[in-house]
């Protein structure tokens, strides 16, 4: 049981269990539910385009050498391994491009921690499309909410609120998905709480994604342990010590309730049209609209300047990235590449690019400028030619934005790039359909096993 104190019914975690325990397919709206496909669509593109990278042959690897119950699927192999590993796995591949989903509000990338645990627990427990669907929902709506709550000077503190939130939104769909009860769940979620950690200092490498896999798999096996009897805080979200006292002291706990199971804030997501930090996309945009319509050249730019705000810059200020991840964090990176070859997709964070001559010699001409008065992603470019004329656009929000979103099509070929150099056409065509039906599937894994056919 959950530690008893005089106002236990009225403890935030106990009123986040309440909504986790209550919450079904049936009460969610069609529009939470499209949502929710498009988000699990995303993110199995970018999660199969990640299993091709390093970190997920060094998982791969060190779950072989571990052994384990063949329970869940490991995604892009036709490997199983036990739930845990499976989240970790999977939801490391998910962040490897750093392609994934965000919520801007708060920094947090949640369907790399939320799908892992959804499709370990939803295969372990033979769940339905409509069990993973209100899994998945229940989910990202703590982790959001949550997030909202702690706001940005949680992220601004030095913590990835991917990693420290996550954890809660991973724990809260596993518990759904296990068919925990109301106490249970409250452990779950302390015992998710408990596990927090998670740095911006690693950015730029493999511990970037690996924050998102080992959220989900805490949160796995925070459920797990709570349905064994294993107990918590209830006080972990507002106790003394608890994590906003600790990692939150800003934090508006008004914002965790307000409109809690009917404003669901997965509305809100953003999907990203590029291969890199969010804070570099309207830079990019700005740059290749700039070079199209005044038909630039390279050796037509004296330079350019961009401006932007001052969390953006702190996360993407990097002039000379030493690896192809960094290089995802540098403004001045994907300047460069944006002119250059008019792409920032996810072939294009390579070693060769990263010392390509062109474009070492091109970030040189790159300079940025704070803009304290600028909004989150707001994002000023300046190119100044070598004859003297200047070129402005002035970016308010990245595409793929809630208030710019991309179109279904973008969506579509975003995940057919990602998905085609490891399943065959066929499995990829079937794995749409998949997931259009989501709410028809008896079980998830007729999804996930058409994830685990990679090409020969």
């Amino acid at each position: 049981m959950a530690m008893n104190h005089p106002n236990m019914d009225t403890t935030l975690s106990r009123q986040l269990s309440r909504f986790i325990f209550n919450t079904s397919f049936s009460e969610l709206s069609p529009q939470v539910i499209r949502y929710v496909k498009f988000c699990i669509f995303d993110w199995l593109g970018v999660t199969l385009g990640g299993s091709t990278e390093e970190i997920s042959t060094i998982l791969y690897d060190f779950i072989r050498e571990m052994g384990g119950e063949e329970q869940a699927t490991i995604i892009g192999r036709q490997v199983r391994t036990n739930i845990v590993l499976a989240a970790l796995i999977n939801g490391s591949m998910s962040h490897a491009l750093d392609f994934d989903d965000t919520l801007t509000g708060s920094s947090i990338h949640p369907s790399v921690c939320i799908a892992p645990a959804v499709m370990a627990a939803g295969e372990y427990a033979a769940a339905s499309g409509k069990d993973v669907i209100a899994a998945f929902a229940v989910g990202f709506e703590i982790a959001a909410r949550i997030g909202a709550a702690a706001g940005l000077s949680h992220y601004q503190r030095g913590w990835h609120a991917t990693a420290t939130i996550g954890r809660f939104g991973a724990a809260a769909a596993a518990a759904k998905l296990l068919k925990l009860n109301f106490s249970e769940i409250v452990n779950a979620v302390g015992i998710a709480g408990t596990q927090i950690a998670g740095l911006r200092q690693v950015f730029g490498t493999m511990c970037k994604p690996f924050h998102a896999g080992k959220a989900a798999m805490d949160g796995v096996m925070a459920a797990c342990l709570a349905k064994r009897g294993f107990d918590s805080s209830d006080l972990i979200l507002e106790g003394r010590y608890g994590f906003a006292h600790v990692f939150a002291p800003d934090s508006d706990k008004n914002k965790l309730l307000y409109g809690l199971g009917t404003d669901y804030l997965i509305v809100n997501v953003a999907f990203k049209r590029y291969a890199s930090a969010l804070a570099t996309h309207s830079t990019i945009e700005a740059i290749k609209e700039i070079k199209e319509k005044e038909r630039l050249t390279a050796d037509d730019v004296h330079k350019i300047e961009i401006e932007l705000g001052e969390l953006p810059l702190s996360v993407i200020d990097n002039r000379e990235p030493k690896r192809p991840l960094e290089a995802k964090f540098s403004i001045y990176h994907c300047a460069a590449l944006a002119f250059i070859f008019g792409s920032a997709g996810q072939h294009m964070f390579t070693e060769e690019k990263l010392n390509d001559p062109q474009l070492c010699d091109f970030r040189k001409k790159v300079e940025t400028k704070l803009n304290p008065d600028f909004k989150l992603f707001e994002t000023k470019v300046t190119v100044t030619a070598t004859d003297g004329r200047n070129f402005e656009r002035l970016i308010p929000v990245p595409k793929g934005s809630p208030e710019n979103p991309m179109t279904f099509g973008e969506m579509k070929n975003k995940f057919k790039g990602l998905v085609y150099p490891v399943l065959s056409r066929d499995n990829t065509r079937q794995i749409f359909y998949a997931i259009k039906g989501l709410e028809d599937l008896a079980e998830i894994s007729e999804l996930m096993e058409l994830c685990a056919n990679p090409l020969k």
